[in-house]
């Protein structure tokens, strides 16, 4: 039977401290019977951050992609676990106003990292352009240098990949932006309103880039329950994959079965924007 007091160890053990900003994936019932339910989990994490520091849940809406945006709403459902519905009603809670990316928070910094998400500095990329925005929750975790917890899910659940992807392929689209060759650049690129036509996109796997973080010592690892628990600093994170898209390392590109995805043809688009 776990308790809050559980969790709260559990994340101390990962590193969590007090003050910090902690965004959790998770699979609830990965966890076991709890002492009371969901609050037991959300308590435990909450006491480890402390009064000072800001607890986040991912509440991300893709099941109905093709709607995702006309349907979108601030109480929509959230197609990632138990937990994050749970968070998302609770007293305090505040959601980050985007279709399909969105955030939850609670604590200190909570109208921070949710204001403002897709209002400016928006990016073009595969889900439309303003999910992983200049000024949505999930740069302002990079900033922040939030720690991001896996909670009995693997690292395929890791949404940073995304803005790590969205930078470095703005990158890349600020470097071609005056050549007449632009637009046609651009719209080689898989995007949300050309979903069905495909495109190239570099595709990061969270979960192929651990063993690479775990051998840095930037890995830390945990029990609750049942679950195993990981968790990872954002900066660690983007900065390896950074450097893994950098060496055009197809040992660390996201290839789902059935798919005919192939890394050659975004790094070939990335090398055209280089000779321009």
């Amino acid at each position: 039977m776990i308790t809050w007091q559980d969790v709260k160890r559990m994340a101390e053990e990962l590193g969590v401290r007090e003050g910090d900003s902690l965004i959790v994936h998770s699979s609830f019932k990965s966890i076991g019977e709890t002492e009371n339910g969901a609050d037991t989990v959300i308590k435990g994490l909450l006491a480890a951050v402390g009064e000072s520091g800001t607890l986040m849940f991912p509440t991300l809406c893709q099941n109905d992609w093709e709607h995702v945006y006309e349907n979108w709403h601030m109480d929509a459902p959230s197609d990632v676990g138990y937990l994050t519905n749970y968070f998302r009603k609770l007293p305090g809670a505040l959601r980050s106003n985007q279709a399909t990316h969105s955030v939850a928070a609670i604590g200190r910094d909570a109208a921070y990292f949710t204001e403002t998400h897709g209002v400016t500095g928006r990016r073009h990329g595969i889900f439309g352009d303003t999910p992983f925005s200049a000024d949505s929750p999930w740069e302002k975790m990079l900033e922040k240098n939030t720690k991001m917890m896996f909670l009995g899910c693997t690292m395929l659940a890791c949404t940073m990949r995304h803005l790590a992807e969205y930078r470095y392929i703005d990158e890349y689209l600020q470097k071609a932006k005056k050549s007449p060759r632009y637009e046609e650049l651009k719209n080689r690129l898989w995007c949300y309103d050309r979903w069905k036509e495909g495109g190239v996109w570099y595709h990061l796997g969270a979960a192929l880039m651990e063993p690479i973080l775990n051998e840095r010592g930037q890995m830390h690892y945990a029990k609750c329950g049942n679950a195993d628990v990981k968790l990872v600093a954002a900066q660690d994170f983007v900065k390896l994959a950074y450097e893994e898209m950098d060496a055009r390392n197809a040992d660390t590109f996201f290839m789902p079965d059935g798919c005919g995805w192939d890394p050659q043809d975004i790094f070939d688009w990335l090398n055209e924007v280089n000779a321009l």
